[in-house]
């Protein structure tokens, strides 16, 4: 474990620059040895300063994953919390360049993610880091992800579910008037999208944010809150993730029975033990945390595209059912969408049963965290 004085000035290179830069600076990197310079790697992952991405280059801002964490493995959880909390940050504010300066479709994907993962950050460090204070941010980060879900749908819907289906059964005018009106939501969606990521509230919420890592969990207090900030961050990982793992068999409880709503469930709690074994990898076995991270992900890809199956449903509904000045008989676009739906339908009984193997596979990989490095 490092050295108190070394624990500060690590807990301080952290600190943000301006909301407009949203650029990390690193106060004292000599002081903190080995992991400071291992931290500094953070530094080089440019973030979204408004109006300057790509200025003058012609260069256009492409959209980012989210990078491999970078929380030192003998790390306290003081520090594990906030480097974890500028990683998101850095995650949700290189994407929105993406958007608003290149309308990148993956773009807004990749920040519905960070704005997930965030939420994901905020409630894995235990209950004594679930402070008002964090709550209020978790809770602001899932209403602007909902603001951008419509968009997001809509994207996925025309791309990867109403172009295959349409396209395997002809050409038939109603596809065609389908596919105007879902462009024509897409496009309003977008125009939705852009608004919020260049508005005031989603300046105030990368303002609280870089306010919450400036000041790391300082609204702990008592003895219990400061056994919580400088205990060892890996067992603090071990505990969390047992948790997760608990959780997401819970959800997976009656898997073959399963209704739309618990598949749901079970998708997220998925997601969640996915992005906290993300978020602590650094702590266990390397190849163990990869085989396990990887049959989680191919288990959530599955999910997913049962998921999408249950919202283009509820598109086409909406796009039927929508007063536009096309004229188009209502009975023609109902017999239309219903073959993009059944299309789908048909499909999403294969993919469940491959979901169900998946999960046998998936539940008998090792519990990576018992073995730490």
């Amino acid at each position: 474990m490092m050295r108190p004085r070394v624990r500060a000035d690590f807990a301080r290179c952290f600190r943000l620059a301006t909301v407009q830069q949203y650029e990390l600076q690193l106060l004292s990197p000599a002081a903190a040895g080995l992991e400071l310079r291992r931290a500094q790697k953070i530094s080089a992952l440019l973030v979204y300063e408004p109006g300057a991405a790509g200025a003058g280059t012609g260069v256009r801002p492409r959209p980012q994953k989210a990078q491999p964490s970078l929380v030192p493995p003998h790390a306290i959880a003081f520090d594990a919390f906030r480097l974890t909390l500028v990683q998101c940050r850095w995650h949700i504010a290189a994407n929105m360049a993406a958007i608003m300066e290149g309308h990148e479709t993956e773009g807004l994907h990749q920040l519905r993610v960070a704005l997930r993962r965030l939420r994901v950050a905020l409630a894995s460090f235990g209950g004594e880091f679930r402070t008002p204070q964090l709550e209020t941010l978790r809770l602001h980060a899932k209403f602007l992800a909902a603001q951008l879900a419509p968009a997001r749908d809509l994207d996925v819907f025309l791309t990867e579910l109403f172009e295959p289906a349409a396209g395997a059964n002809g050409s038939q005018d109603a596809f065609a008037v389908l596919r105007a009106r879902a462009e024509a939501a897409q496009r309003q969606a977008w125009g939705e999208v852009v608004r919020q990521v260049a508005g005031p509230r989603f300046r105030m919420f990368m303002t609280d944010l870089a306010e919450v890592i400036d000041h790391g969990a300082s609204p702990l207090s008592g003895t219990r809150g400061m056994v919580a900030l400088q205990m060892p961050a890996c067992a603090l990982a071990q505990r969390m993730l047992a948790h997760r793992r608990r959780q997401a068999c819970k959800s997976a409880k009656g898997l073959e029975g399963l209704s739309d709503t618990g598949r749901h469930d079970l998708r997220i709690s998925l997601k969640k033990l996915r992005y906290t074994a993300e978020f602590f990898a650094p702590f266990f076995e390397r190849e163990q945390v990869q085989k396990f991270v990887s049959r989680l992900s191919r288990m959530q890809d599955v999910l997913g595209a049962l998921n999408d199956v249950a919202v283009a449903r509820s598109i086409l509904e909406a796009l039927v059912a929508a007063d536009e000045p096309d004229f188009a008989p209502r009975a023609e676009l109902s017999f239309a969408a219903g073959i993009v739906y059944g299309w789908h339908l048909e499909r999403a009984a294969h993919t469940w049963q491959d979901a169900v193997a998946r999960w046998k596979k998936f539940a008998n990989t090792k519990e990576f965290w018992n073995t730490v490095q």
